[in-house]
């Protein structure tokens, strides 16, 4: 399953707390994975005023392409990034230090952050595809509540992920062109 979300630049909290929820994140195992994903669905369902377009897709994959097809989706998603600060795999994490961080201005013509959520299951996860912000609602909270036995993998992506940076409206239908607005 694949959850891209387009948020107001006023969500730059949300930023922190992704930031936050990566640094602290244990992603050597699955109860791990778990935690992060509930933690991420929990964060953006308190803010849903702050949800503008979001795109929701789903599919079965046969399980020896499960990988390839899951790390196809990851480099295509992380390829949009400039720059990679905050990561964590398999328990280790490589965030920049605070001298790294370069934080971006926001103005009126920046005005957008993305996110996206992609998750490998071993049950077919039934989210509804056409999206209104209740469908929305019930997409995260179906997947905040996948049980950690029946989770593979997980990547949460934000962008711009620099501290204060925002997307201008052109920058998030470039890279996100399935958005539609909610």
């Amino acid at each position: 399953a694949q959850i891209q979300i387009g948020l107001l630049s006023k969500a730059k909290k949300l930023q922190e707390d992704l930031r936050e929820i990566a640094n602290k994140a244990d992603t050597s195992n699955p109860l791990g994975l778990q935690k992060i994903l509930q933690e991420t669905t929990l964060s953006l369902l308190r803010k849903p005023e702050l949800w503008v377009y979001a795109n929701v897709e789903t599919g079965t994959i046969p399980f020896n392409s499960a990988e390839s097809t899951f790390n196809r989706l990851s480099m295509n998603e992380r390829s949009k990034l400039t720059a990679e600060i905050t990561t964590n795999v398999f328990g280790e994490n490589n965030s920049l230090g605070s001298d790294d961080l370069k934080p971006g201005e926001a103005d009126d013509s920046s005005e957008y952050i993305a996110i996206t959520l992609l998750i490998a299951a071993k049950t077919k996860i039934n989210l509804e595809e056409s999206l209104t912000s209740e469908q929305l609602k019930e997409s995260l909270r179906t997947l905040g509540a996948i049980p950690s036995s029946e989770l593979m993998a997980l990547e949460v992506i934000w962008q711009p992920e620099g501290e204060g940076e925002t997307l201008s409206a052109e920058e998030l239908v470039t890279s996100y062109p399935n958005l539609k607005h909610l």
